[in-house]
């Protein structure tokens, strides 16, 4: 059983270490009153405990996996008066179980970011199966043939200290290989048709305003006043045809519902110019409880009084854990956030009507929860929208990675997703997770693309309602 944690305690971890070392680029940490190595350190001890806290899950799935009884044969059997579960099965489910969903539950401060599937994202063909058994079922395949080749090894081998993998024979593994082989053929096979049979032309024009409007420059080199913002965003607004646009997370700093001036403008600016807008800002509710927020506007100039509010939160960067709260003042101060003592979470997913179509609006890690984007298309959304403040990460990978779990969420609902990151990379995926656009990291553009708006649920849409 020790044995079991330690093996799975020490590749959780490194492999975290690896797939999550984006936590270094929070240095530098100036805008927080942290100097050069007091940044790396803290940037550094986020990197090891979020990684430790994966090797934690990944040694509880090594524990569940050591203690329960199972056999290498298709089916359950009794073994000397005992029952065993069938290995090809039960790892998966242990595995989906442990690491998608309870490891993972945003009440236990889980990030589930390294999920195995997430691997797999530019395998257009074989990923298509996620709109029936979503992203997780692409992960239970991958584990099932692992599983497969493992029991094949320890049974060809005669591996004795792996009978839990150990088959009745050599053939009774081998047909196990076969069949997950003619199981992955066949997804293969129905990816391949639905990757090839796109039912609706792209028919609107999507621009991203990617700013470039770095956290680090804002707090640290200079600190801009909303006027500003509003003129660096103007012109930038001004390159966008008609159509929708999307302003990035967090793009006016503010609480937008109490500037009627700046409101008034954008309204004026998307009548005039005949473009709907999404815009990444802040609002508050009558007892002043903050919210990271996204606002519509209609092309007609209609400012919605539908505002969708952040359900997701990121602990310490939005919000402080209750058992933070009990620890010193300087670990306090890393829950800084434009709203001073951190957000609280939005409860409904919005569609929000724009002339355009219902578009669904997530913010940053939002992406990461098939469950979260799922219920904004069940809400109505024919086109799922990311807007992302990646300016805290610096230049690290993972925009890449949020492109990856995007690709995921627009295959899983067939729905075309356009991810907008501040600082980049921005990107437009079709509905079959084909990245269309894309753009570079740290550069101020427009990045432009078409999509095509749906109001038809895949199998996943309905079924996945946790």
């Amino acid at each position: 059983m020790w044995q079991a944690l330690l093996r799975g305690f020490v590749f959780g971890t490194a492999y975290s270490l690896v797939y999550a070392n984006w936590l270094l680029g929070l240095q530098p940490l100036e805008w927080l009153n942290f100097n050069g190595w007091q940044g790396w350190l803290l940037a550094g001890a986020a990197w090891i405990i979020i990684s430790m806290h994966q090797g934690l899950i990944v040694a509880l799935f090594a524990l569940v996996v050591n203690k329960l009884p199972m056999t290498g044969s298709f089916l359950a059997k009794k073994v000397q008066k005992q029952w065993k579960l069938p290995a090809l099965l039960t790892v998966p489910l242990a595995w989906m179980l442990v690491t998608n969903f309870w490891g993972n539950a945003h009440s236990a401060l889980g990030v589930p970011w390294s999920m195995l599937e997430y691997s797999q994202y530019k395998q257009i063909s074989f990923i298509q199966i996620a709109s029936i058994i979503g992203g997780v079922g692409v992960g239970f395949l991958i584990l099932m043939t692992n599983t497969a080749i493992a029991a094949f090894i320890a049974t060809a081998w005669k591996k004795v200290s792996s009978k839990s993998l150990l088959a009745e024979s050599q053939s009774v593994a081998f047909y196990q290989l076969l069949a997950i082989a003619c199981i992955s053929t066949s997804a293969l096979v129905f990816g391949f048709y639905k990757s090839s049979n796109t039912r609706q032309a792209p028919d609107q024009t999507v621009s991203v305003l990617q700013g470039n409007i770095n956290i680090e420059m804002e707090r640290t080199k200079h600190r801009y006043s909303l006027s500003e913002l509003l003129t660096h965003y103007m012109a930038m607004l001004a390159q966008c045809p008609k159509g929708l646009v999307v302003w990035t997370e967090s793009a006016l700093p503010t609480y937008l519902g109490d500037e009627p001036g700046t409101l008034a403008s954008l309204a004026a600016f998307a009548k005039s110019h005949g473009i709907d807008m999404v815009v990444g800002s802040m609002d508050h509710d009558l007892k002043q409880t903050p919210y990271n927020s996204a606002y519509g506007i209609t092309s007609g100039g209609l400012v919605l009084n539908e505002i969708y509010h952040k359900r997701y939160l990121v602990p310490f960067g939005e919000y402080t854990p209750q058992i933070v709260r009990y620890m010193p003042e300087w670990i306090l101060r890393l829950t800084n956030t434009p709203a001073g003592g951190g957000f609280s979470s939005g409860q409904e997913a919005v569609a929000l009507q724009l002339n355009c179509g219902r578009v669904a609006p997530l913010i940053c890690f939002e992406t990461l929860s098939p469950e979260l984007c799922a219920s904004s298309v069940r809400k109505g959304g024919q086109l799922l929208v990311n807007i992302s403040d990646l300016a805290w990460f610096h230049q690290s990978m993972i925009g890449q990675q949020m492109i990856a779990f995007s690709v995921f969420r627009a295959v899983e609902n067939g729905r075309y997703f356009v991810f907008g990151a501040n600082t980049g990379p921005s990107a437009i995926i079709d509905s079959n997770g084909r990245i269309k656009e894309l753009s570079g990291q740290d550069k101020d553009r427009v990045l432009v693309g078409r999509v095509a708006l749906s109001s038809e649920w895949t199998p996943f849409t309905h079924w996945f309602v946790f």
